[in-house]
């Protein structure tokens, strides 16, 4: 079979979506033998606003994919093309729109939690990448059970412990870090709950027993203005750094360099930074909520998203108990096992070879 697959998400900035897509095309040609495949992207490389992203899901790609004569396409990312013909393969990640649509502009929003959800059907299957969203399908978009296949994701190799110390002193050096830190990856929006996290880390400080900064990477999302003005408001411009969007080839190594990985999120459909801090060994304090408890299971610290305190009184814990670091780190290294790119790849292979 000819498989078209869109690779756009690759291009550019990428977040969990982009790492989803090309560590999932990496395994499929390396492990697939039988099945060819044809990469769709636009030209150049860019990100997309939202009225993009509609024109290239529902004529570019599927125009793309007519011309090269493939027998399934999928949509690995956003809508599903209604006017396609063929063969449609889908993977959900999340339904953020549908629990946090006030953190959206209102054209993203229509598209994300009124556009998006009606093309959904139009799918011979959809992979959802944990039981929590293929929970949330049913429950919120009716679509039925029968329909839907759970790929868990994975992380890349590269994830991994990095015994190179110059490597590790090097990237705090790039990212001003300072010696010691904790750290959180993602998207500066609303859904991270970030300025919980500098709460929290707030009290930590003024506990007295800590003397760590904050280093929250990512681009900035929608709404991040409000986290820049409590910075200030608490005067935490030297301790809470912001280093902005960190390329693939130093995100392990700062996974590396951290003491202490802390994901606060409100929501999840995967969670892919938890599994990369607990691939590189760094100890996990995670919200107990979405998919995020299937990814850290027990081997991080798991805490509800409404109580500052108990998140300052756990940062303070691990971070001046060096036994329970290691235990945590250990514990991490082995879930992380659970997880591969190419049990992702040979179980989605098994979902295009149900529908030829």
């Amino acid at each position: 079979m000819r498989i078209g697959i869109d690779v756009q998400t690759t291009l550019g900035q990428k977040s969990g979506f982009g790492f989803y897509v090309k560590n999932l095309v990496e395994h499929l040609e390396k492990i697939d033998t039988k099945n060819e495949y044809v990469l769709i992207a636009p030209e150049g490389q860019r990100d997309f606003n939202t009225f993009q992203r509609f024109f290239w899901d529902q004529f570019s790609f599927p125009k793309k994919a007519k011309q090269a004569k493939v027998d399934i396409l999928h949509q690995p990312c956003f809508s599903a093309p209604l006017f396609y013909s063929g063969k449609i393969v889908l993977t959900i990640h999340d339904l953020i729109s549908h629990y946090f649509p006030q953190n959206m502009p209102t054209g993203s929003r229509l598209y994300f939690s009124k556009w998006m959800p009606l093309t959904y059907n139009r799918a011979e299957k959809i992979i959802a990448i944990s039981h929590n969203t293929k929970k949330d399908i049913m429950s919120l978009l009716k679509i039925p059970e029968e329909k839907i296949v759970v790929i868990h994701s994975a992380v890349g190799d590269e994830f991994r412990p990095i015994e190179n110390k110059e490597k590790i002193q090097e990237v705090k050096a790039k990212y001003k870090t300072g010696e010691k830190f904790i750290l959180d990856v993602g998207t500066l929006e609303p859904r991270k709950n970030l300025p919980f996290l500098v709460r929290a880390y707030h009290l930590a400080l003024q506990e007295g027993k800590i003397n760590h900064n904050l280093v929250l990477t990512g681009k900035k999302g929608w709404y991040y203005e409000s986290l820049f003005d409590l910075i200030k408001e608490l005067k935490l411009e030297d301790r809470v750094i912001l280093p902005g969007y960190v390329p693939d080839e130093d995100l392990p190594a700062l996974y590396n360099a951290a003491d202490l990985f802390c994901f606060p999120s409100l929501y999840e459909g995967f969670g892919f930074p938890p599994l990369e801090a607990l691939s590189c060994g760094t100890p996990v304090i995670a919200a107990d909520n979405s998919s995020i408890p299937e990814v850290v299971d027990n081997a991080g610290i798991l805490l509800p998203i409404d109580d500052e305190k108990v998140w300052a009184e756990n940062i303070i814990k691990v971070l001046n108990n060096s036994d329970l670091q290691k235990e945590l780190s250990l514990k991490g290294l082995a879930q992380a096992k659970k997880f591969s790119w190419s049990k992702t790849a040979a179980e989605t292979i098994a979902v295009y070879e149900s529908i030829k």
